[in-house]
């Protein structure tokens, strides 16, 4: 690779290119609110239930959703980590980021 300033622009118009396609939309505030609703009332149910599998596919359900574009992780997501950690053995349960 060479020092000059020709490949150095080309280089970093390439990187600025890449970035520009990777750049994730906007978050969609109005249906991430409603859809976080649903989720929080689903996650209830599932604890109430006390059903261990419930509780699995409420968080399964709910990190999909979170990673779709124009969506984003809610401020309180760790409380579908503690619904998680209560329903299964100390250590046993899954981190949410892995149920996507």
């Amino acid at each position: 690779m060479g020092d000059n300033a020709t490949e150095i622009l080309f280089r970093a118009r390439q990187r600025e290119q890449a970035r520009f396609h990777h750049a994730p939309l906007p978050i969609d505030y109005t249906a991430a609110t409603a859809e976080f609703k649903q989720q929080k009332a689903a996650l209830t149910r599932a604890v109430r239930s006390g059903d261990r599998d419930k509780v699995l596919v409420a968080c399964h359900k709910a990190v999909v959703a979170w990673n779709q574009p124009a969506r984003a992780w809610p401020d309180d997501w760790s409380r579908w980590q503690r619904a998680l950690d209560d329903v299964f053995p100390l250590g046993g349960a899954p981190r949410m980021e892995d149920l996507g």
